[in-house]
């Protein structure tokens, strides 16, 4: 973790302030290859403007949950199943002929599924530009920074409320500054999920 921003919201401009003062401070992008998002449409403007080269990876949790909330209870186990072939496939082709097969399969009884899934497909391969197939699983989603902001949420919940805005920053900092500190003791472990 590198930095964080309070914000009211989300918004596109929320973002751009954040990522131009990363810029100018000296984070101008030229060695990172991908950018992994949970496709809020504001974060995406920003980036398009501040770091419009990086390739953008859309997170496959957060999509596997919009395409199943789109699909009947009893179907969401084979739906998810289906949509697994495609995420941890072993390279762009075979993700792409799993894609074709759900997209066979299951247009028919939920084509929102289905076209949720299509409209960001490209976004979702984007790790497979990255040379190193053993970050695959790493890049793939946002699960790295969602544990981060759960363990955010962890630690504040039973305070209720703040006294102020720089009482909650210390406390996310705090973490921050915690877990990075194990991401620096701990060696990457790499495993292949299928």
């Amino acid at each position: 973790m590198i930095d964080f921003y309070p914000a009211a919201r989300e918004s596109g401009a929320c973002w751009e302030t954040f990522l131009n003062d990363l810029y100018r401070r000296g984070l101008e992008g030229s060695p990172c290859e991908l950018i992994a998002t949970d496709g809020g449409t504001g974060l995406h403007q920003a980036l398009q403007i501040v770091y419009p080269k990086i390739v953008l990876q859309r997170c496959w949790a957060h999509k596997t949950r919009n395409v199943l909330d789109k699909v009947k209870k009893k179907d969401q186990p084979a739906v998810k199943k289906a949509l697994t072939r495609i995420s941890h496939a072993a390279n762009r082709r075979e993700a792409t002929e799993a894609y074709w097969r759900f997209s066979s399969r299951w247009k028919k009884p939920y084509p929102k599924a289905v076209a949720c899934l299509k409209k960001d497909f490209d976004q979702l391969l984007s790790f497979f530009q990255i040379k190193n197939s053993q970050l695959y699983s790493r890049l793939r989603t946002t699960n790295l920074i969602e544990r981060a902001f759960r363990e955010v949420r962890r630690r504040n919940r039973p305070m209720g409320v703040m006294a102020h805005t720089q009482s909650l920053q210390r406390i996310v900092f705090a973490v921050f500054h915690h877990l990075n500190q194990n991401w620096l003791q701990q060696p990457l472990k790499f495993t292949h999920n299928c």
